[in-house]
């Protein structure tokens, strides 16, 4: 069981060793174990959303990951998620929660360097939808977004302003609203004159 937990760093500094050998840069993001606030199966979802994250996040170019798999470093406090960054040697933290409501589920996340000088703040991003199975395709839009930020691209404001949702996104949140408007905004009764 040590030994699986091991693999990744030595195969995160294979892969760095080589970048590096090739003139490429790398950013290395330790992926937290993510809060789950949802009745059931909670493990099954911390480690599967860590593993989709890390995956889609592995795939940007310029971007090391380093999957910390402890559910003992799940975390929604900064120094705690620096912490545990530090401890695996990665520059950048990616840490959050997962929230499931109804048949919906929010994915609010929280990137920051491991040590602030010279980096740019944290960035929260978070990604929602009305069904769960939705919110899978849009982990790549959060991977995208992070590794913007941690290779100092990102052109949002720093602080940690929420991205704006994608303009499909926008067109099925308008078209839900003019749903509900039209369902809701029925003609008043007409009134006899007196």
């Amino acid at each position: 069981m040590r030994a699986r937990s091991l693999l990744p760093p030595l195969v995160l500094g294979l892969a760095l060793a080589a970048a590096a050998a090739h003139g490429e840069e790398r950013r290395t993001v330790a992926i937290l174990p993510v809060v789950v606030h949802a009745l059931e199966q909670q493990a099954y979802l911390r480690d599967g959303l860590a593993d989709m994250l890390a995956s889609r996040l592995g795939q940007q170019p310029g971007i090391g990951v380093i999957r910390v798999s402890d559910p003992a470093q799940a975390t929604l406090d900064l120094e705690a998620a620096r912490a545990a960054g530090r401890a695996v040697g990665a520059q950048w933290v990616l840490f959050g929660s997962f929230t499931r409501f109804g048949e919906g589920a929010s994915l609010d996340m929280r990137c920051v360097p491991v040590a602030a000088p010279g980096e740019p703040g944290p960035r929260s991003i978070f990604v929602q939808a009305g069904q769960i199975a939705d919110l899978i395709p849009r982990l790549d839009g959060l991977a995208e977004r992070v590794a913007l930020h941690v290779l100092g691209r990102d052109p949002a404001p720093a602080g940690g302003a929420a991205a704006a949702p994608a303009p499909s996104e926008l067109d099925e949140l308008r078209r839900r609203v003019e749903a509900l408007e039209r369902r809701g905004a029925a003609p008043p009764p007409e009134t006899a004159a007196p």
